[in-house]
């Protein structure tokens, strides 16, 4: 690895690189991973063929993270997450700009199938959308094409995340089967976060994400959705919530709520974020 090398224990690195086949089941061997992406998060000098071939397992690690919620798989993807974004240039170096892309594309990739999941809790994806977005600026680009482009359900995962900057938590008429309190301040999540630092957008993200959601984008959204509605609300409900949601416009609810959103995920500090107003 380099003299920056304090937590892997390289023996139990080489087993684990020597025996385990990508192919086969994700077994608690994996955590060895972890200790790797700590030093990957700060050393100066990551050994390219290493983290290169290192690549697919963590990728491995990342979807039985995400889609399965399996906890050794959790910890080695939060510290991968750590190394991807607190030592961006030196591990960006080390992989290579093409595989940098590729590993872009796989969170982009990941984030959108978990979107697509059925019978999912408001915001559960919400984190890794965050964290896709926070590594790259191009991402939130890449990625608001893909959603704007992509099913009914991933519109609909879209919009909800919306409805969020729409309404306070008590008025939101598509939060249902929400068991957890303040689950709106779940909004600014992050999958990583060590020590005093945290996740953040960067300026240009926040500027970009200001421009792109507006009225006349959630407006037009709804009318996409709206078929899908009446499957999940009553038409009486569906009226409802049109007729909020554009007194939200007028009265300045979505802009100050937006606006309050954007100030805290641009934000470095590690205190945990909440509505001004949530009931």
């Amino acid at each position: 690895m380099s003299q920056y090398n304090y937590e892997t224990d390289i023996e139990p690195l080489q087993k684990f690189m020597a025996n385990t086949k990508i192919e086969e089941e994700f077994t608690g061997e994996y955590l060895i991973l972890y200790n790797f992406a700590i030093d990957c998060t700060y050393s100066e000098c990551i050994q390219p063929d290493l983290i290169r071939y290192l690549l697919l397992f963590y990728f491995k690690a990342m979807e039985q993270a995400v889609l399965y919620e399996n906890n050794v798989a959790i910890d080695v993807y939060f510290e991968f997450n750590n190394a991807v974004f607190f030592n961006q240039k030196n591990f960006q170096y080390s992989v290579g700009e093409k595989n940098f892309q590729y590993i872009m594309d796989y969170y982009m990739k990941q984030t959108l199938k978990k979107m697509e999941m059925q019978n999912l809790s408001m915001l559960d994806w919400i984190s890794l959308f965050n964290t896709t977005v926070a590594f790259c600026e191009n991402n939130i680009h890449r990625l608001f094409f893909k959603i704007f482009k992509g099913s009914l359900s991933i519109k609909y995962a879209f919009f909800r995340y919306l409805s969020v900057l729409l309404f306070k938590e008590s008025d939101n008429l598509l939060a249902v089967n929400e068991s957890r309190e303040f689950w709106t301040s779940d909004i600014w999540d992050f999958d990583g976060g060590c020590f005093d630092n945290n996740f953040y957008w960067c300026d240009d993200v926040v500027r970009f994400f200001d421009k792109e959601i507006n009225k006349e984008r959630i407006q037009a959204l709804f009318k996409e959705i709206e078929p899908l509605l009446y499957h999940i609300l009553e038409p009486e409900a569906i009226d409802l919530f049109r007729d909020e949601m554009n007194q939200s416009f007028v009265v300045g609810v979505f802009e100050h709520r937006k606006a309050e959103y954007l100030k805290k995920i641009n934000c470095k500090s590690k205190e945990y974020m909440y509505w001004y107003t949530t009931f």
